[in-house]
């Protein structure tokens, strides 16, 4: 049995794969509640709908407002699965629900377990400038993302992904784990590897606040900030008239960027051609692409032109 969110890019895939392989047998697909979508994809250009995907495919779906409510535990009880393997869903499973499986539950889930549990890995680990990434197949404990070990995929990084970037690549990532791990699955031949507790770390979903810029913080850690918030949200400051300007895209270390001295922190220049802000160890870093009418545009855009020589923002 699948569980994922009605929109997922890693549900998606997943429903193929299992409803395709010849040795699986799909009993349903767990979703979203009618209404509610993940806001990890409501940004994105193409959507996805598991539901609609499964349907056309003829697996079951259930789509309760609560995974653990009585009347939604009864009804997977009857389904009688050897395995829940749950792909990007965000109820939390709980007993009773967490012991119907003949077998055991499996998570997937996109970073390095035990570093960087939680919630939007791919966000957290390119704010943090994490050098490399995993993904993780675990069995699911009583505690969120704490289970033994099932096995891990690893990615190098180059450290220049933007959020959406690494999330893509968990995903593909978790697909390719998945056609590893069904044969194990299938055999009851799983090894399971107790998580280094000492080495855990935890982040919950980002709030609004995460993705205002902070001007006051050196250039190159403000630019790890943007590239974590692309696409959507999309990390923010403030115009003068209070406007709120999403900043996709930044530049910093640029062998030919001008000599522009010291300003405040926030403090807007127009030189050569680029903007430029002011950031806190005296480096500044140039302004690339914004949003603008929900378009990524250049910041030379004439729809910018409130953000002008010696401007101030924050």
């Amino acid at each position: 049995m699948l569980f994922t969110e009605v929109n997922s890019k890693l549900g998606s895939p997943f429903l193929s794969i299992l409803h395709g392989h010849p040795d699986v047998e799909l009993a349903a697909v767990v979703t979203s509640p009618p209404g509610k979508l993940c806001s990890y994809f409501t940004g994105d250009e193409e959507a996805v709908d598991v539901a609609d995907q499964a349907r056309a495919l003829g697996v079951r779906v259930l789509r309760p407002r609560s995974v653990n409510d009585p009347d939604a535990v009864a009804a997977l009880a009857a389904l009688e699965a050897d395995y829940f393997l749950v792909g990007n869903f965000q109820q939390l499973l709980k007993p009773p629900l967490l012991d119907l499986p003949r077998r055991t539950a499996v998570n997937f889930h996109p970073s390095p377990l035990p570093e960087f549990a939680g919630l939007a890995p791919f966000y957290w680990m390119v704010r943090e400038g994490a050098s490399a990434s995993s993904v993780s197949a675990i069995e699911m404990g009583r505690k969120l993302d704490d289970g033994d070990l099932l096995m891990q995929h690893h990615i190098p990084l180059s450290g220049r992904e933007t959020g959406l970037e690494l999330r893509t690549m968990q995903e593909r990532a978790n697909v390719l784990m998945l056609l590893d791990l069904i044969p194990h699955l299938v055999e009851d031949t799983l090894e399971r590897t107790p998580q280094d507790v000492s080495r855990r770390s935890y982040y919950g979903r980002p709030r609004d606040e995460h993705y205002r810029l902070d001007f006051f913080l050196p250039a190159a850690v403000v630019e790890r900030h943007v590239r974590a918030a692309y696409r959507s949200p999309g990390a923010w400051f403030t115009a003068p008239g209070g406007q709120r300007i999403r900043l996709l895209s930044a530049a910093y270390g640029e062998d030919d960027r001008p000599a522009l001295g010291e300003r405040p922190p926030g403090t807007l220049v127009r030189d050569g051609g680029g903007l430029y802000v002011a950031c806190a160890d005296g480096d500044w870093l140039r302004l690339v692409t914004v949003e603008c009418g929900g378009r990524e545009v250049a910041v030379d855009d004439p729809a910018l032109a409130l953000l002008g020589e010696a401007t101030t923002v924050g």
